[in-house]
């Protein structure tokens, strides 16, 4: 893993050395750069001439062996945030509501080292894909509508999108989420014939529902009164995760605004 612009990343460098874009990855709360080892590989098929980064949250949460392993990364040292919560899980929805709500500072330093990286490839926001997860999902957003020119596609997978204040610019974005998402609901409510037990998290998550909301139609709406041009796409039986069909919609998304 690298060190560099203030940021641990896995680098995953175009295999011409000349790379026509730059495509960061970032990921979901308590989870690692190494839970998404596949997808670079499969985004430079169909772009090959992309540098792909999967960039590390600053903050470890302290996950235990047990934990890692079931994240499917026992090797890990830890799992990583993107700020500092409290330990209390209630307090930590509230939190980070409010810290993005407050324009968190890591996205400005997610934005330094986004700048720093084009730099030193020569290239400019036409070439530049925010591609986000869960809360790596929110922190692209915010990431694409702070940054002074448009980059090329910001996809906000299984994601929440917080309320965009003042959006210097507005890239194409792409949210997309599955219809079986047990964090960020489809709708206001999941509707089911048998509702899934929810755990100690789902039961937070529902609090924080409770006083803003952050479901897709929501989100959408967000995007939509910011005035994004923006794609919605639901995936039917899909849950808080990545799969195949989701994965194509991305590529193909990807794909499209790159050849712009």
């Amino acid at each position: 893993m690298k060190f560099e612009d203030g940021f641990h990343f896995n680098e995953y460098p175009c295999a011409s050395g000349k790379p026509d874009a730059l495509i960061i990855l970032l990921h979901g709360y308590g989870n690692h750069p190494d839970m998404f080892k596949e997808l670079p590989p499969a985004i430079q098929k169909e772009w090959p001439n992309a540098d792909v980064l999967v960039v590390r949250g600053p903050i470890g949460v302290g996950a235990d062996k047990q934990r890692l392993a079931e994240h499917g990364v026992p090797d890990a040292e830890d799992l990583y945030t993107w700020y500092k919560t409290e330990k209390n899980p209630e307090k930590q929805i509230e939190l980070a509501l409010k810290h993005l709500f407050n324009q968190v500072p890591v996205v400005d330093e997610l934005n330094a080292f986004t700048d720093a990286q084009l730099a030193k490839r020569g290239l400019k926001d036409d070439g530049l894909v925010l591609y986000g997860f869960s809360l790596g999902g929110a922190m692209v957003v915010q990431m694409a509508t702070r940054r002074g020119a448009e980059c090329a596609a910001v996809v906000c997978h299984s994601g929440p999108v917080f309320p965009i204040v003042g959006p210097k610019s507005k890239p194409s974005t792409m949210l997309l989420m599955g219809d079986q998402d047990e964090i960020f609901y489809t709708t206001s409510r999941h509707v089911e014939k048998k509702p899934k037990p929810r755990g100690k998290l789902g039961k937070v998550f529902d609090k924080a529902l409770n006083r803003i909301s952050v479901h897709y139609n929501a989100s959408l709406m967000r995007l939509k009164r910011a005035g994004l041009p923006v794609e919605g796409v639901v995936i039917k039986g899909l849950s808080h995760t990545i799969n195949e069909e989701s994965f194509t919609k991305t590529l193909d998304f990807i794909v499209k605004k790159l050849k712009k």
